[in-house]
């Protein structure tokens, strides 16, 4: 192989190692990334609902018959009361056992739907967080709680609210088409970058070559 030969595999050799090393470190970052987004996007969803859900405890009350009432009235977002808006509550009464629970009272957006729950028992006040489906077989997010009032300490009311997930999910692929285009723009330059240095690099074997 001549000089001029060897300093071109030389080139090749350095501008491939140099290509698959960015490649690879570019792909980690975006998978990390779109990782982190994800869930700080979801953490704030999930403490939004968390938030709902203690407005909705803080207004629940026991009429003369027993019966759970929230005064909507006091409620602050506007999407309780649009149907199928995306955003839901529901009151379950539970059974001493804390095995069954019957649907009582919702909120005006499930309209003549319920929110279908799992059938699990949770110690009072524990938070309960998890994936579900609601009206129309969209995806939805939950968050949970069981109370007891003073005037009704022996019966359970099982509190949940819950959120189209479809929006948050929109969110996340648009962010990681982003993240995409913009990690691949970077790459093409640092590609660039590399093929300047290397050419750069090799220059000293090209002027010996010709003063051979």
């Amino acid at each position: 192989m001549t000089r001029w030969g060897r300093a071109r595999s030389l080139r090749f050799r350095l501008l491939a190692a140099t290509v698959v090393a960015l490649s690879a470190a570019l792909v980690l970052a975006g998978l990390l990334l779109a990782g982190l987004f994800r869930d700080h996007v979801m953490r704030q969803f999930e403490s939004a609902l968390t938030e709902q859900l203690d407005q909705i405890i803080t207004r629940l009350a026991v009429d003369a018959g027993g019966q759970p009432r929230i005064d909507g009235q006091r409620l602050s977002d506007p999407r309780w009361d649009r149907p199928y808006s995306g955003l839901y509550w529901q009151i379950d009464r539970v059974s001493p056992d804390g095995q069954t629970r019957n649907a009582v009272l919702r909120s005006r957006s499930l309209w003549d739907d319920s929110l279908a729950l799992q059938a699990d028992a949770l110690v009072d006040g524990q938070r309960h967080v998890h994936p579900g489906t609601g009206p129309l077989e969209r995806p939805l997010l939950m968050v949970e709680r069981t109370v007891r009032l003073e005037d009704t300490a022996a019966v359970g009311w099982r509190l949940v609210v819950a959120s189209d997930l479809a929006p948050t999910e929109q969110a996340v692929r648009d962010f990681n088409r982003s993240l995409a285009l913009s990690l691949a723009g970077l790459g093409l330059l640092l590609v660039l970058a590399a093929l300047a240095q290397v050419t750069v690099g090799l220059a000293p074997l090209k002027a010996l070559q010709r003063a051979l």
